[in-house]
């Protein structure tokens, strides 16, 4: 429903445009002329609705409502050309089979709204593109090569000019004038925190507060997993590495799946594992990004459809095995943590396997077929396994953590969301339960209030604070006292 509703407060007057009864709106643009507002809304709020996306240009004068024929799945950003005659936007291929092709990367359209013709610009970028802001001079737009984040401005053509350079750059936000001659972005290079850029020239000095405190170097590495797959992952080293010493070894899971760890010194990404801490206790950390992950290719981003868990493993226990083969880790002394998809991960490690010390699994799931039911997404586990646990009980049986309960033997903490309606918590007691029916070490810790993820810096510090001292105790044979009371 649109409507015109005037607001009034001191001295500025807003007016809204849409009451939200039919529509959740997540990205919008307005028209260089101020006449129309092009928008991306979903039915509703819920993240189930996610993949119901349809596009909408508003004419605000008129208070006419447009929806847009654009039968695919809608994802990133919305941006008007500089006349307000096409719009931009990212999408993928929408498929009724369970959307399995939603796994692959975004392309990018152009869509003409005169004539609802729809041109593709990009067609060798195997990576998601998103569009920023439609300038005078091209697109800008922003795409992950790896573990790099880069900008550039797009033509109509398909000719991209890059703005970032092609590697050691991870550029978090950008922002451009409408005539193009001028840009912002907010740019981190590898072992450093992000700056402020105007025009490539740097305009601030965050990694000042920083100099002579780090603890680590982080370079990028790669291995090959069990079947061939070329997996890279970040190696975080102490300043003063031996390279003819063994370390203890930790291995940190990002989520997702289709996201990544990057070289990149930032605790918005690490908020619940403390690397540079870990560091200083004497561990190296291995952040791998196993297949599923994301800017790798699309090949790569589908390489754990019906694979999760086991080809999961495959790829950390390989890295793992990557720097046991070098001489730098000591096999008999790993342990692996992450949350949600990493938790996962970290939790098919704890059941399936005897190769670590010491094990965290944060907002992780355990039995694909309970959480099935209990998830605000079913549909992204349909995505990965292809099918419900109704129609195919053995994938939801191979991939899940459980299964493999009876073979359980590494000491596991278990942290999870009381709130947490992405991974609801039956999967953290059903793990639990489990590893105390199986006589291994195990402390579950429920953080009250808190939901998928958590906005209280205080709940962030007791999971970090915890993690390091489950893996001093295990690996380090430190004390655990007070560890209940952080």
């Amino acid at each position: 429903m649109i409507q015109n509703d005037k607001y009034e407060h001191e001295n500025s007057v807003v007016y809204q445009l849409t009451d939200g009864k039919y529509f959740h709106i997540h990205e919008f643009d307005i028209s260089n002329d101020g006449k129309k507002v092009v928008f991306m809304a979903t039915p509703s709020p819920t993240r189930g609705d996610n993949i119901n996306g349809d596009l909408y240009i508003l004419d605000i004068k008129a208070g006419e409502l447009q929806k847009l024929n654009i039968d695919k799945l809608l994802g990133g950003s919305v941006c008007f050309s500089p006349e307000g005659s096409k719009i931009c936007y990212s999408a993928s291929i929408m498929e009724k089979d369970y959307y399995k092709t939603h796994i692959q990367d975004s392309t990018l359209e152009i869509y003409d709204i005169n004539n609802g013709e729809l041109i593709q610009p990009l067609t060798d970028f195997d990576s998601t593109v998103i569009p920023l802001r439609w300038t005078a001079k091209g697109i800008l737009i922003r795409w992950q090569n790896k573990t790099n984040y880069l900008i550039g401005l797009l033509s109509e053509n398909g000719t991209v000019e890059m703005l970032s350079e092609k590697v050691d750059s991870f550029i978090m936000d950008a922002s451009i004038t409408k005539d193009g001659n001028y840009i912002s972005y907010n740019k981190a290079i590898t072992n450093e925190t992000f700056e402020i850029y105007l025009d490539d020239k740097k305009i601030t000095n965050e990694n000042s507060f920083f100099k002579g405190k780090l603890k680590s170097n982080r370079e990028i590495i790669s291995w090959q997993s069990s079947d061939g797959l070329d997996i890279e992952g970040v190696l975080s080293t102490p300043v003063e590495f031996d390279s003819n010493k063994k370390y203890p070894l930790l291995v940190v899971i990002h989520g997702g799946p289709a996201w990544a760890s990057f070289p990149i010194f930032s605790d918005c990404f690490n908020e619940k594992y403390p690397i540079e801490q870990f560091i200083e206790k004497g561990f190296i950390v291995l952040e791998p990004n196993y297949r599923g992950s994301s800017g790798y290719g699309n090949e790569f981003l589908k390489a754990n459809y019906r694979k999760l868990g086991i080809a999961n493993y495959d790829d950390v226990i390989s890295g793992v095995d990557k720097l046991v083969d070098k001489g730098i880790a000591d096999k008999d002394r790993v342990g692996v943590m992450g949350w949600s998809n990493g938790g996962y991960i970290s939790a098919f490690c704890s059941t399936f396997s005897s190769r670590f010390k010491a094990i965290s699994v944060g907002g992780g799931i355990t039995n694909w077929s309970t959480h099935y039911v209990n998830t605000d997404i079913p549909y992204f586990i349909r995505m990965y396994l292809g099918n419900d646990p109704w129609n195919d009980p053995e994938i939801y049986t191979k991939t899940s953590p459980m299964t493999y309960i009876k073979s359980a033997c590494t000491p596991t903490l278990i942290q999870h969301g009381e709130k947490d309606e992405r991974v609801p918590t039956p999967n953290a007691y059903e793990l639990y339960q489990g590893l105390r029916d199986m006589e291994v070490d195990t402390e579950l810790i429920i953080f009250k209030g808190m939901a998928y993820s958590s906005d209280q810096p205080g709940i962030n510090v007791a999971i970090m604070k915890q993690n390091l001292m489950w893996f001093s105790h295990y690996i380090l044979g430190e004390s655990m006292k007070d560890f209940r009371v952080l």
